[in-house]
């Protein structure tokens, strides 16, 4: 992805604070390895906490998909939705028709990737409060890889990480990245066509492959995603000015 000049300046800005991620909704618990019995884990998005259930999965569906699936194995379809408003489609894609309100956040996810169902959309709204300076990254996690297949190289899955469309990053699962994070190209709303507050159809999209391996599927562990507040544009050459005084008195003082 082509880092837009307000995320450089917010990258910046960043650097010259001590700010920390906040976490804006999660899909499993990143730090507990692992899922919960029952294959039942937390699910928390902007504060309020629940269970959902990470179900086995039930093959490929086009958008929009189902947003209020049954809590049951092969009942979970490839987009998860949390309790939100979806009128506006924003990926700039092939044309759909979105779902609508979704009054409570869905109980059910696919719970692996498979050689014939690689692909989980997960839907969100961008809260409100955010600034167009905040800047996000989508991070997940697997705890499996299953190498049963009869293809001719290790197992291994290739994900391709986007948000509405936009590519964010690209990564290698392998037995060697089992509970080992994977974290997006960092990106603000106008870099994925998303608007705080709006009604819009934002996803994250993982698409998995896995040519000529001998991996057959790979569990979840979590996904979510985070963001940090960054100062308005009119604040960032201060900051910026403020980190090269720093570092001067640091060399002074060395």
């Amino acid at each position: 992805m082509k880092k837009s000049p307000l995320l450089a300046l917010s990258l910046l800005a960043f650097g010259a604070t001590n700010s920390f991620a906040v976490l804006a909704w999660t899909l499993g618990d990143a730090d507990t390895p692992g899922r919960g019995a029952g294959n039942v884990d937390i699910r928390n998005f902007y504060g309020p906490a629940g269970d959902v259930f990470f179900a086995q999965e039930a093959g490929n569906n086009n958008l929009p998909g189902n947003p209020d699936n049954e809590p049951i194995n092969q009942q979970a379809d490839d987009d998860y939705y949390f309790a939100g408003a979806y009128n506006n489609q924003v990926d700039g894609g092939a044309a759909y028709i979105p779902v609508g309100i979704v009054a409570s956040h869905e109980r059910t996810l696919e719970r692996a990737v498979t050689n014939g169902d690689g692909v989980n959309r997960f839907h969100f709204n961008f809260a409100g409060f955010h600034q167009p300076t905040d800047v996000f990254t989508v991070s997940f996690g697997m705890i499996d890889l299953d190498q049963g297949g009869g293809g001719t190289s290790p197992g291994q899955y290739d994900f391709t990480l986007s948000v509405n469309g936009v590519n964010l990053g690209n990564f290698t699962h392998t037995a060697a990245t089992i509970n080992t994070p994977f974290v997006s190209d960092p990106f603000t709303l106008a870099d994925v066509n998303g608007t705080a507050g709006a009604d819009d159809d934002n996803y994250v999209e993982l698409v998995a492959t896995n040519p000529g391996t001998t991996a057959r599927w790979s569990n979840f562990d979590y996904i979510r995603m985070d963001y940090t507040p960054v100062p308005e544009p009119s604040s960032l050459g201060f900051l910026a000015l403020a980190a090269g005084g720093l570092a001067l008195i640091r060399r002074r003082r060395s």
